[in-house]
């Protein structure tokens, strides 16, 4: 009977020492990526510099070369804890301001900026305030969800928010002055990117990229998608297109259409479809699953020239909550779970 004891004395010993091991380790994890399929240990995004943490789930970021602007929170917990809020990082001293404190508004994924303003949305309202802070306005009422936005001196174009299986949505615009929201073309097939080029908007579908007058009109095709397959997101410079291109495994690769010629040319592969990418300055900016780490494994962050050739990797990291990318003449900033980065180009 003692041994027993005696036993489950040092049983209990080695359980609760194991659990304090357990308990350290998954501290340590909260700034190293541990793939679950190795034993290897990865520091994570150590190139990276953190702008901002202990942030909530800070999602689209956007930077006019002297700040960025970021939304936070997105979920009724965060009104209630009263993280549903619109950021901004000064770049010159780091000093963060939050400009819209969301209360019982809820921002969503949705920034653009201009000389003057800032523009965000409820998730019905476009609204505006100055970039120097103040109240916010509403300048477009009665919105359905606003996803990816654009804009020109005059108006905004925008694309209606939908999720998997739902039905077609048109292409929305609205004077930047304020005003009425009114569509720009009928109902389209799930639409994943926008640019605006030469009195035309430019819009993504699963077939390909089509186009539309930017004061309305008849609507032509651009490129057709030669895939059973779809193609994603859409960025563009003063030559060329940039999409993702899936493939029958759900892989993609990030592709280049010639406006001028219509040529298209493989630039890099694999690429996450998932993840935003940007081009700037002769460069793709753009995220990847580091191979070989099983499917919870890190994300790099890679760049590649518009005019093609190496791939080379920036950083890596985290793939948590990983998604938004934005650029400026300077940097590369990113957002996951709970900070902002920034990186030099």
């Amino acid at each position: 009977m003692l041994r027993s004891k005696s036993i489950r004395r040092v049983l209990s010993s080695a359980l609760a020492a194991g659990i304090l091991l357990l308990a350290i380790l998954g501290c340590r994890s909260t700034s190293q990526n541990r793939s679950p399929w190795t034993k290897a240990t990865v520091a994570s995004w150590t190139k990276a510099k953190v702008l901002s943490e202990k942030e909530d789930h800070p999602s689209k970021i956007i930077s006019d070369g002297s700040f960025v602007y970021y939304v936070t929170g997105g979920t009724v917990a965060s009104m209630n804890e009263g993280t549903n809020n619109i950021k901004r990082i000064s770049l010159s001293d780091g000093g963060i301001t939050i400009l819209v404190k969301g209360g019982k508004q809820i921002p969503e994924a949705m920034l653009a900026v201009d000389d003057k303003y800032i523009y965000w949305s409820d998730g019905g309202n476009i609204l505006r305030l100055p970039k120097a802070g103040g109240a916010s306005e509403k300048i477009i009422p009665n919105v359905a969800q606003p996803g990816e936005i654009v804009m020109d001196s005059e108006n905004f174009y925008w694309l209606i928010w939908a999720g998997e299986g739902s039905p077609p949505q048109p292409i929305m615009y609205a004077p930047k002055k304020g005003g009425e929201a009114k569509q720009l073309t009928p109902p389209q097939p799930a639409t994943t990117g926008l640019c605006l080029d030469g009195g035309f908007v430019y819009f993504m579908t699963g077939d390909g990229i089509k186009r539309v007058p930017a004061i309305g009109g008849a609507i032509a095709d651009v490129y057709g998608n030669p895939s059973t397959t779809p193609t994603l997101q859409l960025q563009q410079d003063a030559d060329s297109f940039y999409f993702c291109q899936m493939d029958s495994w759900g892989h993609s690769a990030l592709v280049k259409l010639s406006k001028r010629t219509g040529e298209v040319k493989q630039l890099a592969a694999p690429v996450n479809h998932t993840m935003e990418f940007a081009v700037s300055d002769g460069w793709i900016y753009h995220f990847r699953d580091v191979q070989g780490e099983g499917s919870f494994g890190p994300v790099a962050l890679l760049r590649v020239a518009t005019s093609g050739g190496y791939v080379v990797e920036i950083d890596r990291g985290n793939a948590g909550w990983v998604k938004y990318l934005a650029v400026d003449g300077k940097q590369i900033y990113f957002t996951d779970i709970s900070k902002v980065y920034a990186l030099p180009k």
